[in-house]
């Protein structure tokens, strides 16, 4: 057993370095920074966004591919950013620059055991299946719920990157198809969420997006929004087990229609390549 480390109120450095050793996490690039800043002001118009993003072109052209995506089903193209911002609404933009925030102080490539394509995409039909639910569920929150469950691993890739003895724990994960979370608790004494909530606390994001991808797997967790957690087990592959279980707890816990549940989860699926494009 390794290190043991239990969730306490603390900005999460202390825990951090003692999990990450001496890998460096990142900051986020300048334009992410300026255009979340403009974003929660409280007099911002779509303009200012737009300026604020065009500090950064590959911004602006993640925002725009987002946008035109299956994921909002636009009647036509969006060229310019403000057009996109208008269309979008603050909230949705700033999931989506946090989450471009994150994945650039995210390594790429960090393991032989890691493959970021399968992460990324993964994380987007998390993404857009969470969102979905929400949406039958918990509206108000679709635009936390999708950026909870694209960001939920974001630990992940730092843990391979940072330890040699991550990458077993990611081969079992893998093949005995058991979940990653208790994995890990098994054998350091903590899990990704919790790595995952000091690594938001490095990074002042937002307080509920913190506790919703904290609490992705701790079933019952109020702070968590349901939909998040109905769309937590997805993982990288195809996995008949892991959609069963979704389909049978949206339906028995929620009360939702199991033929409704499949198209939700079919519309979903077209939808993740989109957000993916905005990663890989």
């Amino acid at each position: 057993m390794g290190l043991s480390l239990r969730r306490k109120k603390s900005d999460g450095t202390a825990e951090l370095r003692a999990v990450l050793g001496q890998f460096e996490v990142q900051t986020f690039p300048a334009a992410v920074v300026k255009t979340l800043e403009v974003l929660r002001a409280s007099d911002s118009s779509s303009a200012d966004v737009a300026a604020a993003m065009s500090i950064d072109p590959g911004l602006t052209v993640r925002l725009l591919k987002l946008v035109n995506s299956a994921a909002f089903s636009l009647s036509r193209e969006v060229t310019s950013v403000d057009q996109a911002v208008a269309l979008a609404g603050f909230g949705p933009v700033e999931s989506m620059v946090l989450s471009v925030g994150v994945s650039s102080a995210i390594p790429d490539a960090p393991s032989e055991e890691f493959d970021t394509r399968r992460f990324w995409w993964a994380a987007s039909r998390r993404a857009v299946v969470a969102r979905a639910f929400a949406m039958e569920l918990h509206p108000a929150t679709a635009s936390l719920s999708f950026t909870a469950g694209l960001l939920q691993d974001m630990a992940v890739p730092m843990l391979a990157a940072a330890r040699p003895d991550y990458g077993p724990v990611l081969a079992e994960w893998r093949n005995s198809g058991e979940d990653l979370h208790a994995i890990e608790q098994q054998a350091f004494g903590w899990d990704h969420c919790q790595v995952a909530e000091w690594l938001c606390a490095q990074w002042a994001l937002p307080i509920p997006l913190s506790a919703a991808i904290s609490g992705h797997h701790t079933v019952g967790d109020e702070e968590t929004p349901p939909a998040v957690q109905l769309a937590a087990p997805f993982r990288e592959g195809e996995d008949p087990d892991v959609l069963e279980r979704v389909i049978t707890r949206a339906c028995e816990e929620f009360g939702l229609d199991p033929d409704h549940v499949v198209n939700l989860l079919l519309e979903a699926e077209a939808e993740a390549g989109g957000v993916a494009a905005m990663f890989i």
